[in-house]
């Protein structure tokens, strides 16, 4: 068993290369992929807009993996960010991209500032895109390399409350279809990730109310991700989840799966309709 493991790994790097460029990375979903990384053998790259918590967790991951984990303190949302990335990164082996960051913001859509919509925009969508489209390209002239696009379940259908970031996901999802297809002829592995409700500083935002939400572990989803990387086009994370989601998109009409979710996000954060 312990031959297999090592095998797998060694596998695992020689395709991925030695770094990896995590975004989102000092807390939640990207955290526990920097850290699933680093036990792997790779280097993570720590990509985050808080600088105590991302350099914290780049000493602790060298410390344990005995990795060169790097920290790279970087706003998604300023205009000319990927000119830092492409700095940082120019002389790296960097084979695997896993773009976790995102802004949600929670209220009905008209209530929310416009400013708040125009962040998330920046940081959820077109981040997205220009990351993928440069780490696509080289990827592509490597003929080897990975992406993970990290959507959300909630991009499967209108959502109530959190109706822009389910959109924004809705996008990102799309978008890592789109790409699993065209990059396979050239060995690169794409895959769009919608965990759901997971245990992350950003599920408590609003103040909702979690006691009927069933809630993953971040690392759970890491795994699951990791392993499913190079297999399919898009993953929901959990088998309870992908039960849900299939239920509520086959059996219910589209309208009424709006209405379910709806119904639930309304009660989680005690709004009234």
């Amino acid at each position: 068993m312990k031959n297999n493991q090592q095998e797998s790994m060694i596998n695992f790097n020689s395709k991925y290369g030695s770094y990896a460029l995590v975004t989102g990375a000092a807390s939640g979903i990207g955290r526990a992929f920097a850290e699933a990384l680093a036990q792997r053998g790779l280097n993570p790259i720590i990509l985050d807009i808080n600088s105590r918590d991302a350099e914290s967790l780049q000493k602790e991951l060298k410390e344990k993996y005995k990795v060169d984990a790097r920290a790279l303190i970087l706003d998604l949302s300023s205009p000319d960010f990927m000119k830092t990335i492409i700095e940082a990164t120019r002389v790296l082996d960097v084979g695997l991209v896993i773009h976790s960051a995102a802004v949600s913001i929670i209220g009905d859509f008209v209530d929310l500032p416009l400013e708040e919509h125009r962040r998330l925009v920046d940081v959820n969508v077109r981040s997205s895109m220009e990351i993928a489209h440069y780490f696509c390209n080289q990827f592509k002239a490597k003929k080897r390399g990975g992406l993970i696009l990290i959507s959300s379940a909630s991009a499967l259908q209108g959502s109530a409350l959190v109706q822009h970031y389910a959109a924004s996901k809705a996008y990102i999802l799309t978008l890592a279809e789109g790409l699993w297809y065209e990059m396979r002829p050239y060995g690169v592995d794409v895959l769009g990730l919608m965990p759901g409700s997971t245990d992350t500083p950003a599920i408590y935002v609003g103040d909702p109310d979690l006691s009927e939400a069933y809630i993953m572990e971040p690392r759970d989803v890491a795994v699951e991700a990791l392993e499913a990387l190079g297999r399919q086009p898009s993953l929901i994370s959990g088998f309870r989840n992908r039960f849900s989601f299939f239920m509520l998109m086959r059996v219910f009409s589209r309208k009424r799966g709006i209405e379910i979710v709806g119904d639930r996000l309304v009660k989680m954060y005690r709004r009234k309709k």
